[in-house]
């Protein structure tokens, strides 16, 4: 059973936290090579050294020029994709949930490499990443996201449903006297 509650809120912590994490990090830009980077258009900078806009206001055109809907689409996705792989833990052995959370997390990274925070990132070594990244589309990025967390959630949900894991807890001299029982009795005379 998938818990829909658990990744619909980690769906949205991650995303809202994206969102206030662009928001915090964001700097008006200093010059017109800046403000064009960060999506304005060279009339809406004045000579002066200056935007129109005021920073909320400049942070949201930003925002939705850039397009970055579609990478807080893509970090919530995989944290919700994480936080269930590794809910499954329990039914579905720990590689298996380690494997599928370490996916979600690359698929997380992968998302922010073509972030508007990658600068700010760059110190982490993932300005190299996004250079390889910088001509997918970012709804690219959120569609791949997309189906991958959706297989490996079909895939792990199905995996547990499936069946149990094998109790370790059954010593083996213990299984070997029931053998040896079951083999006694079927071997004793009828009455």
């Amino acid at each position: 059973m998938i818990p829909y509650r658990l990744m619909i809120a980690l769906f949205l912590v991650a995303a809202l936290g994206y969102v206030g994490a662009s928001f915090a990090v964001f700097e008006m830009p200093a010059t017109a090579a800046d403000a064009e980077n960060c999506g304005f258009l060279p009339e809406e900078f004045v000579a002066a050294g200056k935007l129109t806009y005021e920073r909320s206001t400049a942070w949201w055109v930003s925002f939705q020029r850039k397009e970055e809907i579609w990478t807080t689409i893509s970090v919530g996705l995989a944290v919700a994709f994480m936080g269930f792989a590794l809910s499954t833990a329990r039914r579905n052995g720990a590689r298996a949930a380690g494997g599928a959370a370490l996916g979600g997390g690359v698929l997380a990274v992968s998302a922010l490499c073509v972030s508007c925070l990658a600068p700010v990132l760059s110190v982490v070594g993932l300005g190299l990443a996004g250079t390889l990244l910088a001509g997918v589309p970012k709804w690219l990025i959120a569609l791949n996201t997309l189906l991958l967390t959706g297989w490996g959630t079909l895939y792990l949900s199905r995996r547990s449903a499936a069946c149990a894991l094998p109790q370790t807890g059954l010593p083996v001299a213990a299984a070997k006297t029931n053998r040896e029982r079951k083999i006694q009795w079927h071997a004793s005379p009828a009455p």
